[in-house]
C-alpha cells in the first residue's frame, strides 16, 4: 500500500514537469505555424509578381515593376493574420543570351505570441518578431509569331469585318517590340504576307488590318503555309518560343489551275483540275496562270452539291471586296470534273464535300509538320461565327480531346467568338486577349 502511494506521488510530479513543457511546444507550434503560412504566402506572392512583371514587359520596365508590386500586394494581403510587409522590389537583368529576367524580392515581419517567452529567459529581444523573406525570378523568352487572318467574303456578313481590326490591334500591344518578332498574313481566295516578320510590328499590322479588303473564299492551307514560312525565316535562338495564331470564320477550300493552262509549275504550285470543254474559267486569261479557288463555300452553307463555286481572284474591280464567280464547263460523262485528292478515303470527284474534306486534311497535315519535334511551333486557333468547323480548329491547335491529339507535340488552344451578335466586337477582342494571355504565360518561366 505504501508503494502505491509513492507511485501516485511520482505521477503527479511527472505531470507537473511535463504539462508546462507540452504547453511550451504547443505555443511554439502556433508561432512557427504562422511563420510557415506567412513564408508560403510570401513565396506565392513573389512568384505571381515575377510573372506579372515579365508579362507586362511590353509596357516598359517601370510600369511593369509597378504592376508587379500591385500583384504582390493583392496576393499577400488576401490572407488575414500574416506578418506585415512593405511590398516587393523588382530588379531587371539580362542572361547570357540577352533574355530579360525579372527578380522580385519581398520580406514580412511577424509578431510572435509565445516565442517571446524565450526573451524573458535569455533577457534579449530576438524572438519578439520574426523576419521572413522570399525571392522569385521569371525569364522572358523571345517570341517569333505569325498571325494568320481569314479575310474571306463571309466576314462581311457575320460582323467579322468590323470586329477583326480592333481585336488584332489590341492583341499585338501585348507583345514587346524589339524583343519579339511578328508577321501578319491574310488569306481568302489567295494568300498574302501583309507584314513580313519584323521586330517593329505594331504600326505595320495596325495599318494592314485597317485597310484589309474582305472577299473571296477560304484558302486556309496557303495562309498557314505563309505563316510557317515566316516563322522559319527566323534563326533558332536559345529559349525562343515559336507561335502561330490562326483565325477563320469558315471551312477550308483550295485552289488550282485548269488543265488547259500550259506551265511547267502548275502541277507543283497548284492543283491541276480536270476541267475540259472550253477555256475555264471564261473570265480568266490562261496565259497569266492565275489560280482559281474552288470550293467557295462550306458544306453548311451550300450543301453537298456536285458543282462547287469557282472564284477568279484577279477579276474584282479596284477597291471592291468581292471576287467574280466564274464557271467550269461540265466535262463529258467519260471525263468527269476531278481534282488531285490527297486525303485518304476522300473521292476525287469535284464536289463541295470532297473539296472541303481534302482541304481540311491538307491543312491539318501542314499543322502537324509545324508542331513536330523539329519545328516545335505552338498553334492557337480562333473561330468566329456559326459556320465554323470546330473539330478542325481543335485539331490544328492540338488540344486535349481533339481527334488527332498528339501528346508529343506542343499543345495550343482553341477559342470561339460568338458572331454575329450585339457583343461581337467585344467577344472577339476578349478571345484574342485570352490567346495573348496564354502565349505570355508560355513566354514566362
Amino acid at each position: 500500500m505504501k508503494n502505491r502511494k509513492n507511485e501516485h506521488g511520482q505521477i503527479f510530479v511527472l505531470l507537473a514537469l511535463i504539462i508546462p513543457v507540452l504547453i511550451v511546444f504547443v505555443a511554439l507550434s502556433i508561432d512557427l505555424g504562422m511563420a510557415y503560412i506567412t513564408k508560403t504566402t510570401l513565396s506565392k506572392s513573389v512568384d505571381a509578381a515575377a510573372l506579372a512583371a515579365i508579362k507586362n514587359l511590353n509596357e516598359g520596365e517601370t510600369k511593369a515593376a509597378a504592376l508587379a508590386s500591385n500583384v504582390f500586394l493583392a496576393n499577400y494581403k488576401s490572407m488575414a493574420g500574416l506578418g506585415s510587409s512593405t511590398g516587393a522590389t523588382v530588379n531587371w537583368s539580362l542572361d547570357a543570351q540577352g533574355n530579360t529576367i525579372a527578380t522580385v524580392n519581398a520580406s514580412a515581419t511577424l509578431n510572435t505570441y509565445f516565442l517571446g517567452v524565450l526573451d524573458l529567459i535569455t533577457g534579449g529581444t530576438s524572438y519578439k518578431t520574426l523576419t521572413l523573406s522570399a525571392s522569385a525570378t521569371a525569364l522572358r523568352n523571345p517570341l517569333v509569331m505569325s498571325i494568320i487572318l481569314d479575310r474571306s467574303g463571309s466576314m462581311t456578313n457575320n460582323g467579322g469585318q468590323a470586329a477583326l481590326p480592333t481585336a488584332v490591334e489590341d492583341f499585338v500591344t501585348n507583345f514587346d517590340q524589339g524583343v519579339d518578332t511578328v508577321a501578319e498574313i491574310s488569306f481568302s481566295t489567295l494568300d498574302t504576307v501583309d507584314v513580313a516578320m519584323t521586330p517593329s510590328f505594331v504600326t505595320p499590322i495596325d495599318n494592314s488590318v485597317e485597310s484589309m479588303i474582305f472577299g473571296g473564299a477560304t484558302f486556309a492551307q496557303a495562309g498557314l503555309q505563309d505563316g510557317f514560312n515566316q516563322i522559319l525565316s527566323q534563326p533558332i535562338r536559345t529559349n525562343i518560343i515559336r507561335v502561330a495564331v490562326f483565325f477563320t470564320d469558315g471551312y477550308a477550300n483550295t485552289d488550282g489551275l485548269p488543265t488547259n493552262v500550259t506551265t511547267s509549275t502548275a502541277s507543283t504550285t497548284h492543283d491541276v483540275l480536270n476541267c475540259t470543254g472550253g477555256n475555264p474559267p471564261t473570265t480568266r486569261n490562261p496565259a497569266s496562270n492565275t489560280p482559281v479557288n474552288y470550293g467557295g463555300c462550306a458544306p453548311v452553307e451550300c450543301g453537298s452539291g456536285t458543282t462547287p463555286f469557282f472564284m477568279n481572284p484577279t477579276s474584282a474591280p479596284s477597291g471592291s471586296p468581292y471576287y467574280t464567280a466564274v464557271s467550269c464547263p461540265n466535262a463529258t460523262a467519260s471525263t468527269p470534273i476531278t481534282f488531285p485528292v490527297e486525303a485518304p478515303g476522300v473521292g476525287s470527284a469535284l464536289t463541295v464535300t470532297n473539296i472541303t474534306n481534302d482541304a481540311t486534311w491538307r491543312t491539318e497535315q501542314l499543322a502537324s509538320v509545324m508542331r513536330n519535334s523539329t519545328n516545335k511551333i505552338t498553334i492557337y486557333t480562333i473561330g468566329l461565327g456559326n459556320k465554323i468547323n470546330t473539330a478542325y480548329l481543335e485539331d490544328l491547335a492540338n488540344i486535349k480531346g481533339a481527334a488527332t491529339y498528339d501528346s508529343s507535340e506542343p499543345q495550343g488552344d482553341y477559342e470561339y467568338a460568338d458572331c454575329p451578335s450585339a457583343n461581337c466586337q467585344q467577344d472577339l477582342t476578349n478571345v484574342f486577349q485570352i490567346i495573348a494571355a496564354k502565349i505570355l504565360l508560355r513566354l514566362s518561366k
